[in-house]
Formats: C-alpha cells, sequence, structure tokens
C-alpha cells in the first residue's frame, strides 16, 4: 500500500504553483503605471511654476482690429445707385463749369461755315442725333463766344446763356458782325461727360448799366505825364500823352501806345496823384 501511495505524493511536490505566477506577473504592470504618474506629476509642476512665474503677455483679443475699423467700409467702394448717378451738380461745382465749356463749344462749331468737311457729323456728335443745317450760307467764322450765365434745371442739366461775335466774308472782305446772344441747355453726366440738349435759342444781351459821366479832362503836369509814359513802355511805344483826367487819388491819363507792328493803339494809364496841393 506504501508504494502505491508514493506516486501520488510525487506528483503533488512536482506541480506548478499557476496560482503564485499569475499573481507576480499582475503585481509588475501597476508599478510602471505609479511610476510614469509620478514623473508626469513631476512635469506638469515643473511647468505650472514656469508659467506663474513668466511675464505676462498682451491677450491674443487686443492684437485683432477693432470691430468698428472691420466693419468700416471706404464709401467708393460701396456701388452707386440711380439715384447717386442722376443726382444733379450744383453751380460752383464742376458740373455748372463744364456745362459752359461745352456751350461755348458748341456755339463756336454751330457758327462757324468754312466748308470744312465733318462739321455735321460733330454737331451731330454733341447733339446725339442728326442735326438740321441750312445748304446755303457765305463763310463765316465765331471770332469769340463766352457764357455769362449758368443756371441749372435739376437732374444734370444746365441752361447756359452765351454771347459771341462772328465774322463773314461779304464780297472778298470780312465784316465783323454784332454781338449776339444764344441760350444753350446742357445735361451733365455723373462722371462729368457733357451732351447738348437742343439747338441755340437766342435770347437779348442784358443792357448795360449806366455809369456817372466821367470828369472833365485837365492839363497834365509834366512829371504826371512822364511817369505815364515810364508805365505805358512796359506794353509798347509810348508816342504821346493825349490829356488826363483827377479821378480820386489819382490820374488817368490817356496815351498812344505803338506796338511791334508800328499800329497806334489809345490806352489809359493810372498814376498815383503825388503833387502837393492837388
Amino acid at each position: 500500500m506504501a508504494d502505491q501511495d508514493m506516486p501520488v505524493e510525487e506528483e503533488h511536490l512536482d506541480s506548478i504553483p499557476w496560482s503564485s505566477l499569475v499573481h507576480q506577473t499582475r503585481d509588475r504592470p501597476w508599478l510602471v503605471y505609479v511610476a510614469a504618474g509620478a514623473v508626469v506629476a513631476l512635469v506638469v509642476g515643473v511647468l505650472a511654476a514656469r508659467s506663474l512665474g513668466a511675464p505676462v503677455t498682451a491677450p491674443v483679443a487686443e492684437t485683432t482690429p477693432p470691430p468698428a475699423t472691420i466693419a468700416a467700409v471706404p464709401p467708393a467702394s460701396q456701388p452707386l445707385s440711380e439715384a447717386d448717378l442722376r443726382a444733379d451738380l450744383q453751380p460752383g461745382e464742376a458740373g455748372a463749369e463744364a456745362a459752359a465749356m461745352r456751350a461755348e463749344w458748341f456755339v463756336t462749331d454751330y457758327f462757324t461755315r468754312d466748308g470744312a468737311g465733318g462739321r455735321d457729323a460733330e454737331l451731330a456728335g454733341a447733339l446725339g442725333r442728326p442735326i438740321h443745317t441750312a445748304a446755303s450760307g457765305a463763310t463765316t467764322y465765331v471770332e469769340w463766344a463766352r457764357a455769362w450765365e449758368t443756371v441749372p434745371e435739376g437732374d444734370g442739366r444746365y441752361r447756359i446763356s452765351v454771347a459771341y461775335r462772328s465774322i463773314t466774308a461779304v464780297e472778298a472782305v470780312f465784316e465783323r458782325g454784332l454781338v449776339r446772344g444764344v441760350s444753350v441747355r446742357v445735361q451733365v453726366g455723373a462722371e462729368g461727360g457733357t451732351r447738348v440738349v437742343d439747338l441755340p435759342e437766342p435770347i437779348q444781351i442784358p443792357p448795360a448799366p449806366l455809369l456817372i459821366a466821367p470828369p472833365a479832362p485837365e492839363l497834365v503836369s509834366e512829371s504826371i505825364s512822364a511817369a505815364a509814359m515810364d508805365a505805358a513802355a512796359s506794353w509798347g511805344e509810348p508816342i504821346s500823352v493825349v490829356e488826363g483826367a483827377l479821378v480820386g487819388s489819382e490820374w488817368k491819363v490817356l496815351v498812344e501806345v505803338a506796338d511791334e507792328h508800328g499800329t497806334v493803339w489809345p490806352m489809359i494809364i493810372s498814376v498815383e496823384n503825388e503833387e502837393p496841393g492837388s
């Protein structure tokens, strides 16, 4: 019986304690985790200490532009509405000046007939439509054209009063005509462009105002005559002193002056009266 029990005891002595081995393998990972946690805690503590001791920097929000600056948009970037495009240009601004320029230009071209080609095309371009012109007429040039009044009519339209004088060829001789007045309506665009609305309309030139009669001429002293001749020399060659008149504190001296072609022109020279007792 004893021999039969021996193998059983050997089997118990040679068996491996698996439970104890499993327990040991499980204990090692926990030690690693604890050590890693300690290292992480140390690093976090160092970083926290540095951040508390570091100088304070400006907040990120302050580096961005203020909301008002971001929201602001230059007026020029806004699209123009129809009302802006049709806005009236007030007198004295570029609109009135552009309208007067176009009116003088159109009057000069319209009342000039020199046989040169392209005249009707230029006038039609200014009007934006074909123009009615008379077939007959003498050779005529506009000597000058000047606008004296600009009246705004609203919506960028102006009525311009223009005075002009023309020179006409009559029997191989040019004759200067009378000064006439016409009214020209001009449309001014939002960008300053101009177009004539219609043909010129005849108008009356305003009459000249009444003036006080000038004083009677007097004898001019030698010193006043010499001063007048010296002043006239800046324009041409003084010829002679005709007469003079004392107006207030200065003399108005009538002097004849010749230009570079020898043509004599009567002109007025103002000379301050410095003579005692006068």
